[in-house]
């Protein structure tokens, strides 16, 4: 450091020249290239110098924004630039009647039609629900104009549930770019005219369709790219065969009588991954399934059923019990929706053989089913060993309609003392949920002993929360 005599101040005068002429001293003025720091004037209105920042958006960006806002916003864009209204009409159009509010003036299937027609752009999706089915050549025309500006997705249901249903065009059913397709209250021409039907289909449901089996079996045969089918209560079918060599999910779903298939037999499905079937479907129709190597989603499963999966689980018509083949498991399932009536203790005594045959199951959903007959020997489960996929696999659990029955509380204890991976058990109970008695719960199911870390216990009133819900037999007016 150098001597204090030798320092000097930046901008102050030294010690040689504290005697001469007072002279004037500034800081070395900054590069030109410099930005210097504004005081903004308190006076000054802000929005005035706020930057258009969307402006210098790229057409792509703006055209993926716009697609993104429902039709009546990105209609309003056009008023803000003449860029705005040159984006929306190049832009994919995503149509949504439900979006399009009520007019005094026009009905709603006068907007739809006039904007799919005045639109230069394509027409990626459209969902038609508001649409009344007094003007069906209006609706024919709409559905021309649609497929000929290359919809992949489309969505028609008009809400009757079978009281009134629409006649499905020929120039729907030859579209070649749809990917996914979603109809209800609707019904197919002739089953001649189905040979070359929705050739790049991937995605079909039918709800509330009649249908009848050479139909759907031309159907499907044309389908040749179909991954995802969705029946339901769709009426008229007696023997369904499913011959589909990609189709990978498969739901079947009927409600009320008269209405269900008496078979449903999946021939060919070599990639099926998900079989999902209604309540109703289970009770009422036999079901055989070849191809489960696949299989890692099932439901609901009924030891009641008169069905065939693989060579693992057999009953046949008047069979009293079901058959278990213990030795030919179905080790890809991972996640199973099960029918227990856990009064019946003949089902009581099948379970253990039937959860064995499923080593890593991960999600277990159980509901429970009400009935009047001799339940199980009261230490029936504490018999039992515990399962190899309890131990290492299984993570959530669901007891719908859960009602406390003694059977039920054995079961549980079961699965908690032997679930170490366990995280979640969730309780749907048809009950008003008190503090008192959830206390009460968890101190009945021994929680404290739990074989898993502090696993989640959930208690929920309404079973909205299910995925199976869509599944389950519902009275008439419930």
């Amino acid at each position: 450091m150098l001597p204090s005599s030798r320092r000097s101040r930046v901008g102050a005068p030294s010690d040689s020249d504290s005697d001469s002429d007072p002279q004037t001293y500034h800081l070395p003025l900054p590069p030109p290239d410099h930005n210097p720091i504004e005081i903004p004037d308190q006076n000054q209105n802000p929005d005035q110098d706020r930057t258009d920042l969307i402006s210098h958006l790229p057409d792509c960006v703006l055209s993926t924004i716009i697609s993104l806002l429902p039709i009546r916003d990105s209609i309003r864009t056009g008023i803000l630039s003449s860029r705005f209204r040159h984006l929306w009409k190049q832009n994919p159009l995503h149509l949504d009647d439900s979006t399009i509010p009520r007019s005094l003036r026009y009905t709603t299937s006068q907007v739809v039609t006039c904007i799919a027609t005045v639109h230069p752009g394509p027409i990626h999706s459209a969902r038609i629900s508001q649409f009344d089915l007094d003007f069906r050549r209006k609706l024919d025309d709409l559905i021309e104009t649609l497929t000929r500006k290359g919809t992949k997705e489309l969505s028609l249901g008009f809400g009757y549930k079978g009281v009134r249903r629409y006649r499905l065009p020929l120039s729907l059913l030859q579209c070649q770019t749809l990917r996914k397709v979603s109809l209800s209250d609707c019904f197919f021409p002739p089953s001649p005219f189905l040979d070359s039907s929705f050739p790049n289909l991937r995605e079909l449901t039918l709800e509330f369709v009649f249908l009848w089996d050479d139909l759907l079996h031309c159907l499907l045969k044309s389908c040749t790219h179909l991954d995802v089918l969705q029946l339901m209560n769709c009426a008229g079918l007696q023997y369904l065969r499913i011959n589909c060599a990609k189709l990978q999910k498969l739901t079947i779903h009927e409600e009320g009588y008269g209405t269900h298939a008496k078979e449903v037999v999946i021939e060919n499905a070599p990639e099926l991954r998900s079989l999902r079937l209604g309540e109703f479907t289970v009770e009422y129709t036999r079901i055989s399934v070849q191809h489960v190597k696949k299989l890692e989603v099932l439901g609901f499963f009924s030891m009641n059923a008169t069905m065939r999966i693989g060579n693992t689980f057999t009953k046949i018509y008047n069979q009293h019990v079901m058959s278990v083949n213990g030795s030919m498991g179905l080790p890809t399932v991972k996640k199973l929706a099960i029918l227990v009536d856990f009064g019946n203790g003949s089902q009581c005594s099948l379970l253990p053989s039937v959860l064995r045959c499923f080593p890593c199951l991960e999600r277990l959903d159980i509901k429970c089913i009400r009935s009047i007959g001799p339940g199980p020997d009261e230490g029936f489960w504490e018999q039992q060993a515990p399962f190899g996929f309890f131990e290492h696999h299984l993570r959530y659990v669901t007891m719908i309609n859960f009602s406390e029955l003694s059977a039920e509380m054995q079961f549980l204890k079961f699965l908690i003392h032997h679930g170490r991976v366990l995280e979640r058990i969730t309780f749907v109970c048809p009950h008003k949920l008190t503090d008192t008695w959830q206390k009460t719960m968890r101190r009945e199911l021994s929680l404290l002993n739990c074989a898993s870390i502090n696993p989640e216990v959930v208690f929920l009133r309404e079973s909205d929360s299910c995925e199976w819900v869509p599944l389950f037999y519902r009275l008439p007016g419930a």
